[in-house]
């Protein structure tokens, strides 16, 4: 069951992926777009592994585990641009966008689920942003749209759907659960620590899907493997690992600091 419901606050909503062109969109919707936006941070008691539920109609997603600790902290940043004209409409609108959050006990390990709606005429010029951070992060499971999802040092298997947003799951953690991301008009990284292992199936619809295995064994044969989809082997894995994405490109890496990306990923 779902405890409680985030309140209104005002403040800044964070970048999450940086870059001047990021820069000139948030501007603009600032300026003439008639953005408007609220925020909040709290904390939640969580202590040890857990896993991590987001059911966001759309927005970024972001989750990360900082060690040890018995909380989990959330930010969630609700935003509207209805356009030139429209700032009032944005700033009453944000009055119906609704974020309930809680702990669940699933399967023997606590569940953290974060669930953000909106009853909006117009959904489509709305959006939440939720950050998430746990102690140690498991299981994770993502739902958005118009948004990018990106988890790092998760210890389990990944779940994610989203669009219009790239995904990044990033993780020091040998990896052995089954996976699976999907996207639309957006590019997908999947790195691991060496000795993760699995059975991959990587398809990139207009795009490109690129390896890259510094450490461990990746034997590939399959006669559909091409510059677009890549059926592969990792360490004679069984668990099954599914990257999809159309109108965006697919990288995938094994090797040594996998979290430690810089201008250009490795």
């Amino acid at each position: 069951m779902l405890l409680g419901t985030v309140a209104l606050a005002a403040g800044c909503t964070a970048n999450v992926r940086p870059g001047i062109a990021y820069g000139v969109v948030q501007t603009w919707n600032r300026s003439v777009g008639g953005h408007v936006h609220e925020n909040e941070s709290f904390l939640v008691p969580a202590a040890g592994v857990i896993n991590v539920e987001v059911d966001n109609f759309a927005g970024n997603v972001v989750m990360h585990a900082v060690g040890d600790g018995a909380t989990a902290s959330i930010d969630v940043v609700r935003r509207a641009t209805h356009g030139l004209g429209r700032h009032s409409e944005s700033e009453e609108s944000l009055k119906q966008l609704a974020v309930a959050y809680g702990v669940e006990e699933r399967g023997g390990r606590a569940t953290l689920v974060v669930k953000a709606t909106t009853t909006h005429v117009e959904p489509w010029f709305q959006a939440v942003d939720i950050d998430i951070a746990v102690p140690r992060l498991g299981v994770v499971i993502v739902r958005t749209s118009r948004g990018h999802v990106m988890v790092t040092n998760f210890e389990d298997g990944v779940d994610i759907e989203t669009s219009h947003g790239d995904v990044r799951a990033a993780t020091n953690a040998a990896i052995l659960s089954p996976s699976t991301i999907l996207n639309r008009e957006g590019s997908i990284d999947w790195r691991v620590a060496p000795k993760s292992a699995g059975s991959f199936q990587m398809e990139a619809v207009n795009g490109q899907a690129q390896i890259r295995v510094r450490d461990g064994v990746w034997l590939a044969t399959d006669r559909r493997n091409d510059s677009n989809s890549n059926y592969g082997v990792l360490n004679r894995g069984t668990n099954l690992v599914i990257l999809r994405t159309v109108d965006g490109d697919i990288r995938m890496y094994v090797g040594e600091s996998p979290t430690e990306m810089g201008t250009f990923i490795d």
